[in-house]
């Protein structure tokens, strides 16, 4: 067996970073393609109409956030992640399918009220953990992509985390399923919690 072969190959992280900052970016931008007034409105029906997307920018509000914070967690990610491999970049692509649906089910969610646009929210944001989650998970569990001084707590908190999210949203699933998409949404207020709860369980 040749060399090459025996020798599991690397790469900087850098494009694979700069190429999910590219997507992120203009994941987030598309939002506010959903906050607009209806053609032709008069001057004197923007008193009514303004007030009319509250739904939408809270909507617009929720998602722009949830993509921002997944930045940042993929930020502080790859500051221990210096190199990646064919298995990384794959898992990243998968990461990012996942990011990119989040504008699509913005705008389900804001234009119905019904409890499947909970559901299918809750499912892509679901993903996004896991995927997080998976990504985190190989990197410290495969030689020569994490960095060797990340101590193990902090390797068992960023599995952890995102994992505890991910069953947020899981579990929103059903509660909005059951009980309307009010009750879901209310849920995932539960994500707040994952980080101390991680934290505490990444010393036992």
């Amino acid at each position: 067996m040749s060399l090459a072969k025996q020798t599991h190959e690397t790469y900087g992280s850098e494009r694979l970073v700069a190429f999910t900052d590219a997507v992120m970016a203009v994941a987030i931008t598309l939002l506010v393609l959903d906050l607009k007034l209806p053609e032709g409105i008069r001057d004197d029906e923007l008193y009514n109409a303004v007030p009319n997307l509250s739904h939408a920018l809270w909507c617009y509000a929720l998602s722009f956030v949830v993509i921002g914070v997944l930045w940042m967690v993929h930020h502080n990610q790859f500051h221990s992640i210096p190199r990646v491999d064919g298995v990384m970049l794959w898992l990243n692509l998968f990461f990012l399918m996942s990011v990119a649906l989040i504008p699509f089910v913005t705008s389900v969610l804001s234009d119905h009220a019904t409890p499947l646009p909970t559901m299918v929210y809750a499912a892509v944001l679901m993903a996004n953990c896991t995927m997080t989650a998976a990504m985190w998970w190989y990197a410290s569990h495969t030689p020569g992509l994490m960095s060797p001084d990340v101590p193990a707590q902090q390797r068992r908190a960023g599995l952890i985390t995102p994992l505890i999210v991910a069953g947020v949203f899981a579990a929103s699933i059903g509660v909005a399923y059951w009980a309307g998409s009010s009750a879901g949404q209310w849920t995932w207020l539960l994500a707040a919690a994952a980080g101390p709860i991680g934290d505490r369980l990444s010393r036992l």
